[in-house]
């Protein structure tokens, strides 16, 4: 329903339809119809929730400036790669654990490999590109993440951001809110954004099917409900009414900094996808050469496609002739980063962290490409 409402807005726009623009038209149309509701907005939530609510001393313990680094990349790497969402909706997120108290390397670690691998991805990454491909994926990945952390700590060391008053989050002294319930909240917060996403379809689907229902998009639309209804009694009975509203002015003003520039970015992709296709590339794609993995490293970085998405646009350029070398770069590159996932972290770390982060995927993205190439 919610795909119709921006395709009939976006056919308001029909007389552009032959212009430059409208392919970043049609790009930004399709991200509000599949990703908002499904992705972006629950992660806003899952990271106001984290400002306020996770305790800043835990996350510093396991992922700060002075953590055990044999601990703090590990986990930062693991804990990124359980998510399941896409190289914007992961920004918030990451905004959250570094105002939390989050290293540097752990948290650019993090934001590199949440998105970029999760268990539903490497399923269909093996459904679709076989066993080799999912190995490499998921081991290069989790390598690329740390090592791309570590540069980002070697380069830009740790300066953290001065708290303003505007940064300082006052929360009820006295709650006797328990860890485990602190966990459940969390729990339930996820769990609402993985049946957005489509994660949990296959159980919805079966337990549709006992019930002799044929369709997803009405059950899906219940569990949410259903789940939500659950996150709502949870918020009324452990939490005070002074904390809700932090959450949720949290939650806000990081929508208002960083989905402005995720929907300009989305537009900008979507012309720039459409002026250099992939396909007129595939001369540089045919063979397991450094210019091949650079080109389709810099290409899928400024791009946007999904976690998922991505393994499809992998497995039909496979059948174009790509190399697997440039393949497993590209299967590494796109989903990691974009131009609109740069463009809304800048006003998070700077201009410079940014561009620095997007240098340190396209390299190691495209060296993890060349060595499983080589290998292949």
């Amino acid at each position: 329903m919610l795909q119709n409402m921006v395709n009939a807005f976006i056919n308001l726009f029909e007389p552009l339809r032959d212009t430059w623009v409208w392919p970043g038209l049609a790009e930004a149309g399709k991200f509000l119809g599949t990703h908002l509701i499904s992705g972006m907005v629950p992660a806003f939530f899952i990271a106001g929730a984290i400002a306020i609510f996770l305790d800043k001393q835990r996350i510093t313990k396991l992922m700060g400036a002075n953590a055990n680094p044999f601990i703090a990349y590990p986990v930062a790497a693991f804990s990124g790669g359980v998510l399941t969402v896409c190289s914007c909706g992961v920004i918030p997120i990451f905004s959250g654990i570094l105002q939390q108290g989050a290293g540097v390397g752990p948290a650019f670690t993090f934001l590199m490999a949440s998105p970029a691998v999760n268990l539903i991805a490497l399923s269909y990454t093996y459904t679709l590109l076989g066993t080799k491909f999912l190995v490499g994926r998921a081991v290069l990945v989790m390598l690329s993440a740390i090592g791309i952390g570590l540069g980002m700590r070697l380069i830009f060391g740790e300066t953290p951001k001065a708290e303003t008053a505007s940064d300082i989050i006052i929360v009820e002294e006295d709650s006797d809110r328990s860890d485990l319930q602190l966990l459940t909240f969390f729990a339930v917060l996820v769990l609402i954004m993985v049946t957005a996403t489509g994660v949990t379809d296959p159980l919805i689907l079966t337990i549709s099917a006992m019930a002799n229902y044929d369709g997803i998009l009405l059950p899906r639309v219940l569990t949410m409900l259903l789940q939500i209804v659950l996150l709502a009694v949870i918020c009324a009975r452990w939490f005070y009414r002074s904390e809700i509203v932090l959450w949720l002015k949290k939650s806000y003003s990081l929508f208002m900094l960083i989905f402005p520039k995720v929907l300009g970015g989305i537009f900008l992709a979507g012309v720039l996808t459409a002026l250099f296709p992939l396909t007129d590339y595939m001369k540089f794609f045919d063979t397991n050469g450094i210019e091949g993995n650079v080109v389709a490293s810099i290409l899928g970085s400024l791009m946007y496609f999904g976690t998922i998405v991505g393994v499809t646009i992998v497995s039909t350029l496979k059948d174009f002739g790509m190399h697997p070398g440039p393949a497993l770069t590209l299967l590494l590159s796109g989903p990691a980063v974009s131009l609109p996932s740069v463009l809304a972290l800048a006003p998070v770390v700077g201009a410079k962290k940014a561009a620095g982060f997007l240098g340190l995927v396209i390299l190691f993205s495209a060296l993890s490409g060349f060595i499983f190439g080589a290998t292949f």
